[in-house]
């Protein structure tokens, strides 16, 4: 059934981005088709290359290599551009809204988007809890005890880090937001107008 509170043209931008968010999801799942047998069977498959000999080994090798990181470039490119597409046209006025598409794809792009902040958040946070913390990589580490100045310097630079990237998060999700808002507000200005024009007809 249509919405009629989101009822808008069939070319409304909401549709335009939807159509797109589903061809970006079907090179999503090409993608995938093509990497799941490349990684599944890759012992079988270089072994059954093995036979053809050291030039039809190289050659097959190849052929599957490029396969395997075509494959995994559409999938991961794919998927996140689908996902994203499908967020900004729940924001935007449809012909049809699809609320459990619509609320699955924002769960996983606010997954995605505060993953990074949550990474960058786990250095800092273990230091705390273990007194010392590797900033150049596990060399060369700053205990808490031998060098106090070495250790906050590190931890406060990870705490700025994550705080940097949910600071962009935060902007994004906060104009989805308003975006979200204003749809609904015309929905609710068009609602009530159509509700005028019929009481002035009886």
């Amino acid at each position: 059934m249509v919405d009629t509170a989101f009822a808008t043209t069939p070319g409304a931008r909401g549709d335009m981005l939807h159509r797109k968010s589903l061809r970006w999801g079907i090179a999503a799942l090409l993608g995938l088709l093509a990497l799941l047998p490349c990684t599944i069977w890759a012992r079988t498959i270089l072994m059954a290359l093995a036979t053809f000999g050291p030039l039809g080994f190289k050659i097959g090798a190849s052929a599957w290599a490029l396969v395997l990181a075509v494959g995994l470039i559409a999938f991961v490119c794919g998927g996140l551009t689908a996902l994203f597409l499908r967020v900004e046209a729940s924001v935007n006025a449809r012909s049809r809204r699809r609320p459990a598409g619509d609320l699955l794809a924002a769960l996983l792009v606010l997954i995605i988007t505060f993953a990074p902040t949550i990474v960058a958040l786990y250095p800092p946070v273990h230091a705390l809890f273990t007194h010392s913390i590797g900033f150049r990589g596990l060399g060369q580490q700053y205990p808490r005890a031998e060098d106090p100045y070495g250790y906050w310097q590190a931890v406060a630079f990870w705490f700025m880090g994550a705080a940097t990237l949910g600071y962009l998060a935060c902007v994004y999700w906060r104009w989805k937001w308003r975006q979200y808002k204003g749809l609904h507000a015309v929905a609710r200005a068009l609602e009530a107008e159509s509700e005028v024009r019929a009481e002035a007809q009886v």
